[in-house]
């Protein structure tokens, strides 16, 4: 095929401007495949809810996934457990990451919470020498550390990343998180 003259017409359509992805990532990644399909990372939340019985549940989510658990929906000070997969709080700064999560489990006990493990310490300024040199490891380590009185259950899967985990719609490390 001469890339000069293809045998097709391709036409170059008009995207978002990349801040207004996040809103539609899961449907974009989802574009991908011709046939009916779900994110591993959100099936398994979705089960976990379910599984585990939970009726009312808050949702902190920044893109277009957990519609299955939208009717669960309510205030954080009312729900059973609350589901944070919002990007941006992979973002805080550790000491600021803990004081969230602190914050979090005053209004519910329970949180199922999603971090993108790329965007944890993204600004370099927390050193903990004692943590495992898995990353993955060291990640839940720090959480177990620095929240005392809370049992801290890892129910990530454990691999490295190579762009091909679609981490952006939900992110990739997940943790249960509750007062002991």
């Amino acid at each position: 095929m001469d890339i000069n003259h293809p045998r097709a017409s391709i036409n170059i359509l008009p995207t978002r401007p990349l801040y207004k992805w996040a809103n539609i990532f899961n449907r974009l990644q989802r574009n991908f495949f011709s046939e009916d399909l779900k994110l591993r990372r959100e099936k398994q939340i979705e089960d976990f809810i379910r599984l585990n019985g939970f009726s009312r549940v808050a949702v902190i989510k920044d893109t277009d996934i957990l519609q299955s658990i939208e009717s669960l929906n309510c205030h954080p000070s009312q729900a059973e457990i609350i589901v944070i997969t919002d990007q941006k709080f992979s973002r805080y700064p550790c000491p600021a990451l803990i004081d969230q999560i602190k914050h979090m489990m005053t209004k519910c006990s329970r949180l199922y919470l999603c971090l993108n493990k790329h965007y944890i310490n993204i600004d370099n300024s927390f050193h903990d020498l004692k943590l495992d040199s898995n990353f993955n490891i060291a990640i839940g380590q720090w959480l177990r550390k620095n929240l005392e009185g809370c049992m801290v259950l890892d129910l990530s899967l454990d691999f490295v990343d190579y762009g091909q985990s679609f981490t952006w719609a939900v992110p990739d490390r997940h943790f249960y998180i509750a007062h002991d």
